[in-house]
């Protein structure tokens, strides 16, 4: 998968993005942005793939078989890796929600770069992929899920770094009175091994796209 990164502000959110690129086969950027607001000691840190500017490659191989009458689904290889990281002030009363999304964009299809395959395009919902090392959505990881073609798919969403208090009886806190609890969520370490559904016949070639990433704090 190939991409780039681009930095991009707004008054009451911060956003950061990072593309991977897709093909049969596949190449991939691995991109690490972070954006930081200085005045406040809030900061958002996005990476895809492995650090620096290293261009990491997923490739899913359909030959022999697979590219005939009998195909299966093909595993493409390496599997990816994806943190978003959310930097809050620890407060004593900071209750207030901040929202940390990660969506992708996979609107525009694989399109045929050599081999005789024309004009021919594979959208990327023909790819999936399986997240390992997470946990709950609720948590803010990844699930299990597949591309879906659109321009803005929400793939993990949590509140960032929340604390809150607890009264008597579990119920919340009267004139700030109770036991305050410092909760950190952030999404670390999910790894996504991709997989190509192979379920359509498209002409015979090498096809590349990208898909970009952006995770926002609200």
């Amino acid at each position: 998968m190939r991409g780039g990164s681009r930095n991009r502000w707004h008054r009451a959110a911060m956003t950061a993005a990072a593309a991977l690129a897709a093909c049969a086969a596949l190449p991939a950027h691995a991109v690490i942005t972070i954006v930081t607001d200085t005045g406040s000691s809030y900061g958002l840190t996005l990476r895809v793939g492995s650090p620096g500017t290293t261009v990491d490659t997923v490739a899913f191989s359909v030959t022999g078989a697979n590219a005939g009458l009998t195909p299966t689904a093909v595993t493409g290889s390496p599997s990816i890796t994806v943190w978003v990281t959310p930097v809050r002030p620890v407060s004593t009363n900071n209750t207030i929600a901040r929202p940390v999304t990660l969506r992708v964009d996979s609107s525009v299809a694989l399109a045929c770069q050599s081999g005789g395959c024309g004009s021919a395009i594979i959208p990327f919902s023909k790819i999936s992929w399986t997240a390992s090392g997470n946990d709950n959505a609720a948590s803010g990881d990844i699930q299990n899920g597949s591309f879906d073609g659109s321009a803005n798919q929400t793939i993990a969403s949590y509140n960032a770094n929340a604390s809150f208090c607890v009264g008597l009886l579990g119920l919340p806190c009267v004139l700030g009175v109770g036991t305050w609890t410092y909760q950190s969520r952030q999404l670390a370490s999910t790894t996504l091994l991709f997989s190509y559904a192979n379920d359509t016949v498209y002409p015979g070639g090498t096809y590349t796209g990208t898909v970009r990433f952006t995770a926002s704090m609200e």
